[in-house]
């Protein structure tokens, strides 16, 4: 077969020289434009749900084969995570919207005086919806630091650890997303902030717990606790505290 895109003859479904399917040789079908989207967006035929549910149930299979080359059966990890952030923000808009606009109750620091306090609510707030994407990608670049340092016998550096990140963000947002809505009941009795918590960490320590399954048990529980507290104090406290002295609005 001649491909039309290089000119390289070939046989198979793919040009082995540009990549391009076969299917290119024949009249263009309104189909093919929908099937090409669909692959290119969401990269449906080479695994997103496959990978999905491979990460919920065993998420270090996902991040231990993609970085010893498996990657061709699972989604690449940046795609996989801009999917999550485009279903986050359909999500927001569509169904979360009203909660979205009101600020919630934010933790005061009996340390700090109210006016720092007050900041620091806005900021908590005006991160978490007008700056969703800039604070997503910083949150995913403290837990590959915290773990190069934690898990340095294991001699992972810090793109390793911040590709299964990417996954394990991914679907920790996407689960959690998915069982606010389907809990959304616990919006009236003020229970929302503790199930995000509850549910994105506990996702958070299973993945990684599945992950750095070389180390004993318990010494990898620790670590990974000592990681999430890590976390907590960077993202609640001090990512705010600079930025309510930095740009107070009060």
């Amino acid at each position: 077969m001649n491909c039309k895109n290089c000119q390289n003859i070939y046989s198979g479904k793919y040009c082995p020289n540009c990549g391009q399917r076969d299917i290119a040789n024949i009249r263009l079908k309104f189909s093919e434009i929908i099937n090409d989207f669909f692959d290119n967006a969401f990269n449906i035929h080479k695994g997103l749900f496959f990978t999905f549910w491979t990460l919920l149930i065993n998420p270090g299979k996902v991040g231990k084969s993609y970085i010893e080359g498996q990657r061709k059966k699972f989604t690449n990890p940046a795609r996989y995570l801009i999917i999550a952030i485009a279903i986050q923000a359909f999500l927001d808009y569509w169904f979360l919207q009203p909660e979205l606009t009101q600020q919630p109750d934010f933790v005061n620091f009996y340390f700090l005086s109210e006016k720092v306090n007050k900041n620091m609510a806005f900021w908590n707030h005006t991160l978490a919806t007008k700056y969703s994407l800039i604070h997503n990608l910083s949150m995913i670049l403290i837990f590959p630091v915290i773990f190069v340092i934690l898990f340095k016998k294991l001699k992972y550096n810090f793109t390793e650890l911040l590709t299964i990140n990417f996954y394990y963000f991914s679907s920790g947002l996407i689960v959690t997303l998915f069982a606010i809505l389907t809990c959304i009941q616990f919006f009236v009795s003020g229970m929302k902030t503790p199930l995000i918590i509850l549910v994105t960490f506990s996702y958070v320590i299973w993945a990684n717990m599945s992950f750095f399954n070389e180390v004993r048990f318990w010494n990898r529980l620790i670590k990974i606790l000592i990681a999430v507290v890590l976390f907590m104090l960077i993202r609640v406290f001090f990512m705010i505290y600079v930025l309510s002295v930095l740009f107070p609005i009060v």
